[in-house]
């Protein structure tokens, strides 16, 4: 087994291949502030993209977050839209399944005053309660954090493309 995990650590050295922190640390450095402007008609959804944001700068592009004044980038977050669109009714015409489109837009600017504007779109079906509005509503926000992954992670890939 030990063989195994050499051979291919070895075969991954030398293809030239390099994880996605790597090609981060060009782009953003090593500490990240993330900078949120909140959409007033989605308070909660705006909140929680940040949340998200943070942890994928740390899980995935292995950076540290630091205060505003000691950050090597900035990146201002904003999410621009969050509409919904009636993607399916019943037989008495109400809506029975929602569809949520999601736009998001990042700035950055790095320590080398590189800077960069990435606005990415996403969408998410949700199903409609019609005997509980609150399910409905909770549908909603879960579907906004799904599309703001996909958002997230276009913007992950585009700043490890700004880094190679």
């Amino acid at each position: 087994m030990k063989k195994f995990f050499l051979a291919l650590t070895l075969f991954f050295m030398g293809c030239g291949y390099y994880p996605i922190s790597h090609y981060s640390k060009k782009s953003l450095g090593d500490l990240v502030y993330v900078d949120l402007r909140i959409n007033l008609s989605n308070t909660e959804s705006s909140v929680e993209l940040k949340d998200i944001l943070n942890k994928a700068i740390v899980a995935r592009f292995q950076r540290r977050l630091a205060e505003k004044d000691q950050a090597d980038s900035i990146i201002n977050l904003f999410l621009r839209t969050a509409s919904d669109t009636s993607i399916a009714t019943d037989t008495n015409g109400f809506t029975t399944f929602y569809r949520v489109n999601v736009e998001i837009v990042f700035n950055y600017e790095n320590r080398f005053g590189k800077k960069g504007e990435f606005a990415n779109a996403a969408y998410s079906d949700y199903a409609v309660s019609l005997e509980d509005p609150l399910i409905t509503y909770s549908n909603r926000l879960e579907a906004i954090k799904e599309a703001s992954i996909q958002c997230i992670d276009k913007f992950l890939a585009q700043m490890a493309y700004e880094g190679r």
